[in-house]
Formats: structure tokens, C-alpha cells, sequence
């Protein structure tokens, strides 16, 4: 007779976390699983009831479908990205007597979470904003170059060649995100205003003077909201409407790809 787990499923997704994924993957990576089991969690607390090896592939596709009405499609490819890899681990360990997760599907009415660009009179807002607010100027940048947070935050001065007027960026989320970005002027003032710290090569800090974060970015965009009026602005829709205003502009496709570090076009 199977005998039942001592370990409940969220006790499990939490051993999983913090021992293969917090470790092992980028910060960021383990921030949004952990947003997601949180989510898990707070819709169906029952499963710190349900013994792990009581979980099985029905139940999770039960449980996707249930908030395909509530979250966007990649928090629940998140989820199912849980379910695969927490379960694929658990099946290892012969103790758990655990069934990996089988194939789960992504409901066809989840919707697709979309980040739209502002319009040039909200950029305008927003800038005018930037030019008042605490760290305003990376917001600008941003507008100027269309990096990521995460590019942002690992900018260092020998990745500035004045020369060529262009930024590397070294550290992406892809392989085609290593790449060279061109500076305009504004960005190049932008940099050229910046004070180097003795205590280490990062081109952008914050008000401690430690290097940037992409929390102290959240936080920026959250002034510049209240500042600005538009209400919607993130990190990424800096970069949104950078790609946006280049169309606009008459750039060509492919070149702006390239810029952005886009996989393909």
C-alpha cells in the first residue's frame, strides 16, 4: 500500500525554490516563480494539505484553467513551468513516491499581457517629469537606448567607448542581447554627468550611492507616474516606446532588432 508523504505540494514547490531554483538560476528568475507560487498559494491554500505524492497531472490542469481568468498567459506558463520542474525533481527522490507532472496545456481564453508604448505627447510628460524627480536622467536613458533594467543595472564605465559613441552591453537575458548599443547625444550627456565611485565600476547608482537596482528603477517609475500622469509606465515601456518612436522615425527593422538585442526580427 503507497503510504502518503509527510510533505504537502506547496511544502514541496518551497523545498524546490530554495534548493534548485534560488541557488541555481538568476535573482530574477527566482523572483517570478516566487511571485507565482505566492499566487498558488493565496488561490489554493488546500494544497498545504495535499500530500505531494497525491498530486498529479489532472489536478494541475484543473487548477491552470481555474485562473486562466484571472492572470495572463506567461503566469501561468510560469505555473506550468512549476509543476514540471518541481515534480521532476520530486520524482528522484524515491522517498516522496511522487509522479512527475505530465503535459500541461495553456487555456485558450488566458489573455496575453501586453505592454503598450506611450504616445509622444505621455513621453513628454514623463520627461518633463525626469527632468524634477530623484534619478530622473535614467529614465531618459532609457528612453534614449531601449536597454533593459537588468542591462541597465550592470552598466560599467569600461563598456563606454566614447570613440564610437556606443555602450556594450555584456550581461543580457539572451546571447543576441550582447551587443552594442549607439549613443545619442542625450545619452552621451546623460553618461558624461555621472561620477565615477572609487568603490566600484558601475556607471549608474542610486541616491546611497551604491550601484543601481532594478528595485530603485520600480521605484523610479512609480514617482514618475505620480509626477507625469501616465499611470502605466514600467521599466519595459521605457523600451516599448524607444522601439516605438525608431519605427515611427523611419528606422529600419532589422538594425533596430539588433539594437533592442532581440532574437530575431
Amino acid at each position: 500500500m503507497k503510504q502518503k508523504s509527510k510533505i504537502s505540494v506547496m511544502e514541496w514547490i518551497e523545498k524546490w525554490l530554495q534548493t534548485y531554483v534560488k541557488p541555481n538560476l538568476a535573482y530574477k528568475t527566482y523572483g517570478s516563480y516566487r511571485v507565482v507560487a505566492n499566487i498558488l498559494n493565496t488561490h489554493f491554500p488546500r494544497l498545504n494539505d495535499i500530500p505531494v505524492n497525491e498530486f498529479n497531472t489532472y489536478q494541475a490542469q484543473c487548477i491552470i484553467n481555474s485562473l486562466a481568468d484571472k492572470y495572463a498567459r506567461s503566469t501561468l506558463c510560469t505555473l506550468r513551468v512549476i509543476f514540471h520542474e518541481a515534480y521532476y525533481y520530486a520524482g528522484e527522490i524515491p522517498s516522496l513516491n511522487a509522479q512527475q507532472i505530465g503535459k500541461l496545456k495553456i487555456p485558450k481564453i488566458a489573455r496575453v499581457k501586453k505592454v503598450r508604448a506611450m504616445t509622444r505627447p505621455e513621453q513628454k510628460a514623463v520627461e518633463d517629469a525626469a527632468e524634477t524627480v530623484l534619478l530622473g536622467h535614467i529614465a531618459i536613458f532609457f528612453l534614449r537606448t531601449g536597454l533593459r533594467a537588468s542591462e541597465l543595472c550592470n552598466l560599467n564605465w569600461n563598456d563606454c567607448n566614447p570613440r564610437n559613441q556606443t555602450i556594450k552591453v555584456r550581461k543580457s537575458k539572451t546571447a543576441a542581447g550582447i551587443r552594442f548599443v549607439p549613443l545619442c547625444e542625450d545619452a552621451q550627456r546623460i553618461l558624461a554627468a555621472q561620477r565615477k565611485h572609487m568603490s566600484d565600476n558601475a556607471i549608474f547608482h542610486s541616491s546611497n550611492g551604491k550601484r543601481v537596482t532594478e528595485t530603485v528603477l520600480r521605484k523610479l517609475a512609480l514617482r514618475l507616474r505620480r509626477e507625469s500622469g501616465v499611470t502605466f509606465l514600467t521599466t519595459h515601456v521605457y523600451r516599448h516606446t524607444f522601439a516605438t518612436r525608431a519605427l515611427e522615425d523611419g528606422m529600419n527593422v532589422k538594425a533596430l532588432s539588433r539594437i533592442l538585442g532581440h532574437t530575431n526580427l
